[in-house]
């Protein structure tokens, strides 16, 4: 809805009275429709098309908005990474019809799954991002098992490889005080949970700690 028009008037309107109504109403929806073409594009590009999510330019801008808030209130804010296990597998063995179908079921479970205050989007590929304000790690470790959990009871037909993603979560501002340094942070979560066996939620850890050497991830 971008408008409405209401017309009052005391009396009956005469023919002049009404013409000049129906003229007014004609050119002020004229305007609303432009307005609301606007606003329509302004969606599209803002939204991964197969996904329904933002995209990656949308959850850029959102995740620099919510940091510098953050940083004016000093609370928490987490990011989620996660990616499909093995989708290329999909994309071969079933075709990218199949691929596609995939990635808007999980599209459709990450939005049902996340708090109102939250964002995800799709940040590339089969890749996507989570901004959580005013959340810790904590917070972030228990939305991240209940999206894994949630991604494994997806089921599209045709497709009989289990839907499983690899998690990694940071929080600011103990594993990054900017937006590329936060995504770093949950990148390379992300990367050892891939490495651990995929299908699992791995935290951010700080650069040197032995987890991070392990699997040779820091960046």
């Amino acid at each position: 809805m971008i408008g409405s028009i209401l017309v009052s008037h005391d009396g009956p309107l005469g023919k002049t009275e009404w013409r000049r109504a129906i003229e007014s109403i004609s050119q002020t929806a004229r305007s609303l429709a432009n307005l609301r073409t606007l606003a329509i594009a302004e969606v599209r590009a803002a939204t991964d098309p197969l996904t329904g999510l933002p995209n990656r330019r949308t959850l850029d801008d959102t995740l620099k908005r919510t940091l510098a808030q953050a940083g004016r209130t000093m609370t928490p804010v987490s990011a989620i990474l996660f990616d499909l296990d093995d989708f290329k597998k999909i994309n071969d063995v079933h075709g990218h019809e199949k691929g596609d179908e995939v990635l808007a079921a999980v599209g459709a479970v990450i939005s049902t799954t996340i708090r109102q205050s939250d964002m995800a989007g799709r940040s590339g590929g089969e890749e996507f991002l989570v901004i959580l304000p005013d959340t810790d790690r904590h917070g972030a470790l228990r939305l991240a098992e209940k999206l894994r959990v949630a991604l494994t009871r997806i089921a599209v037909i045709g497709v009989e490889q289990p839907i499983t993603g690899s998690f990694g979560a940071a929080s600011y501002p103990d594993d990054g005080t900017d937006p590329g340094a936060l995504v770093r942070s949950a990148d390379r979560a992300l990367y050892r949970a891939k490495t651990s066996g995929k299908n699992r939620v791995e935290v951010a850890v700080a650069a040197g700690d032995p987890r991070e050497l392990e699997t040779g991830s820091v960046l």
